[in-house]
């Protein structure tokens, strides 16, 4: 690929000072040079004068082409050129090329900076293939090779009527110097698109594991209170219909008390947003005492009619991460007994080890599948997920399924052993 690329006005008035300083040895050098040396030396010297101007009314800075998350006018830069402009291109560092190798020995070295900027501006452009640099660096040596034998045919004028072999080598060691200093730029450029590109990778990855987290926590808050709310104004719904209006009022006090905890979570989710920091799950939080770590799942568990809580083991103070994936553990739990097996007894264990920490929620697996009315229909596993992903997260594991409830057999079988399965999510970590 072929192109101008964008220059900052220093970079451009540093080109522009060096085309001056080659218009002054031209000048001294006309005298005792062929007209067609200096013509064709005060060509290659504009090439280079419009392709800086172009190159500083681009803007920018240098030409790396970012990958992943840039903004609009970055891509403009860098996006591949139009056949016009690869034409310009091609055009003014050929004729650079041409007039600078051709040059270069009549006028004892002024036009080589012709073509050092040529190669330079070629080879250390990461979008430049190896055969387009390679080719242009053959094509300079061989105009340096050609311009020679003019200058000691005596066709250059009186100047290089004898070349100084001296001179030529040096014009050589030049040509190969400038080769190997754009391949370290090259190089340098390659590395900073590399780097570039991870961080736009890593940048890119916050925002998923941002909006993960944010799925994750609106879920639970919504699983949790508002399958509660349905719960709740069904049974309130049927004792209407049965006409006991008192019990169907304390249905709608205990509803009116999840709506009220559930916009109390969804607040706390809203604050982790703008404070993610000062918030229980992070990192930064203190420590969480096993008493109110008890506590808050104790809550959990007491809103639930037919659910209770067995702690075993020496409790301990827990991460704050960790005690909040132990709670929306319970929630998610609670939330799926409710919605397949209501009313069903639901135990909740939370297990102390010496080196970990371990919790689980049971319920009676139904004897049929559930109908579909509305709570039910509202599973779609990624609850379970968002489980699976706060715990590996904290270098733990958690599995949910069927398992036998070893009190009535395996289960496993047909009759009344597949009615005692029991559903169960176990969740632990290290603590």
């Amino acid at each position: 690929m072929t192109r101008i690329n964008p220059l900052t006005w220093w970079s451009a008035g540093i080109n522009l000072a060096g085309a001056l300083a080659v218009a002054y040895g031209l000048w001294r050098a006309a005298p005792v040079v062929s007209p067609w040396v200096t013509a064709l030396a005060l060509v290659g010297l504009v090439a280079w004068v419009i392709r800086t101007l172009v190159a500083a009314t681009r803007g920018g800075t240098d030409p790396v082409p970012p990958t992943g998350v840039q903004a609009p006018a970055a891509q403009a830069r860098t996006s591949p050129p139009s056949g016009r402009a690869s034409l310009l291109a091609i055009g003014l560092l050929a004729v650079m090329t041409i007039a600078g190798s051709l040059t270069a020995v009549p006028t004892r070295g002024v036009g080589v900076a012709l073509l050092v900027v040529a190669v330079m501006t070629v080879t250390s452009d990461p979008q430049t293939p190896l055969p387009v640099f390679g080719g242009v660096a053959v094509v300079g040596a061989l105009g340096i090779a050609l311009g020679a034998a003019l200058a000691q045919a005596g066709a250059t004028g009186t100047a290089g009527s004898e070349v100084d072999v001296l001179g030529f080598a040096g014009i050589v060691a030049a040509l190969v110097l400038c080769v190997i200093a754009g391949l370290g730029r090259r190089a340098q450029r390659v590395l900073l698109i590399e780097r570039e590109r991870a961080s736009a990778e890593a940048l890119r990855a916050q925002a998923t594991a941002a909006r993960v987290a944010l799925a994750r926590d609106l879920h639970d808050v919504l699983a949790h209170s508002l399958g509660g709310l349905v719960v709740q104004l069904d049974a309130a719904e049927a004792l209407l219909v049965a006409g006991d209006a008192g019990r169907a009022a304390e249905r709608v006090t205990a509803a009116r008390r999840l709506a009220v905890n559930g916009l109390e979570e969804a607040r706390e989710a809203v604050r982790a947003l703008r404070e993610p920091a000062e918030q229980p799950g992070s990192d930064t939080a203190a420590p969480v005492a096993p008493d109110e770590l008890e506590v808050r799942i104790r809550a959990l568990v007491t809103g639930e009619k037919s659910a209770r809580l067995d702690v075993a083991g020496v409790p301990r103070s827990v991460p704050a991460a960790l005690a909040e994936a132990l709670i929306r553990a319970v929630q998610e739990g609670l939330s799926n007994a409710r919605k397949h097996a209501p009313g069903a007894e639901v135990r909740v264990g939370l297990i102390w080890h010496p080196d970990r920490v371990e919790c689980t929620i049971e319920n009676p697996a139904p004897a049929a599948p559930a109908q579909d009315r509305g709570l039910v229909a509202t599973g779609g596993g990624l609850g379970l997920r968002g489980v699976r992903e706060r715990f590996a997260a904290l270098g733990g594991t958690a599995r949910a399924g069927l398992v036998p409830d070893p009190s009535t057999g395996s289960g496993t079988g047909g009759g009344a052993g597949a009615r005692s399965d029991r559903f169960e999510l176990r969740v632990e970590a290290p603590a």
